[in-house]
């Protein structure tokens, strides 16, 4: 009884390193950017949505209608981003790349914005690391379209 207790313990022990060693890669690297003025194509997904249909991948969740001059638009969306703890790492006029970080083991998500003429916004939210994100990427965009639209 006590050996099986141990086992679990260590079992338990080294899951929770593991979690905190993909937390620490998840730090390392960046958000793909733009190909031919459009958000990358997402590898998977099981850990990643995105609002365009690229290179014949379909789209897993739909873009954002606004109805401000694009400037505006722009920072309310910065603005959004910021208040739900996301940090912004690159913005120009029509793209944004931030990062959101979970709280417990660190976790590193890539959230792309690209505003269009015709007033659409279309995100790619993706997980660094893992396979899953059990909807994380998903929930947070449809949390920033609620922000947007209650502004």
């Amino acid at each position: 009884m006590n050996k099986l207790l141990y086992i679990l313990i260590a079992i338990a022990v080294i899951i929770v390193i593991a979690f905190f060693v993909l937390g620490m890669l998840s730090k390392k690297g960046q958000a793909l950017g733009l190909k031919e003025w459009h958000l990358q194509a997402c590898i998977s997904t099981e850990n990643c949505v995105i609002s365009e249909v690229i290179d014949n991948h379909p789209a897993t969740i739909e873009s954002l209608t606004f109805s401000q001059e694009k400037p505006v638009f722009m920072d309310k969306l910065k603005t959004a981003i910021e208040a739900m703890g996301g940090e912004i790492v690159t913005s120009d006029s029509s793209y944004i790349a931030s990062t959101f970080t979970s709280g417990v083991f660190g976790f590193v998500d890539d959230v792309e914005f690209r505003i269009t003429d015709d007033q659409q916004l279309h995100f790619r939210s993706s997980s660094r690391v893992g396979r899953k994100d059990f909807g994380a990427n998903k929930k947070r965009i449809e949390q920033l379209k609620a922000l947007l639209a209650d502004q």
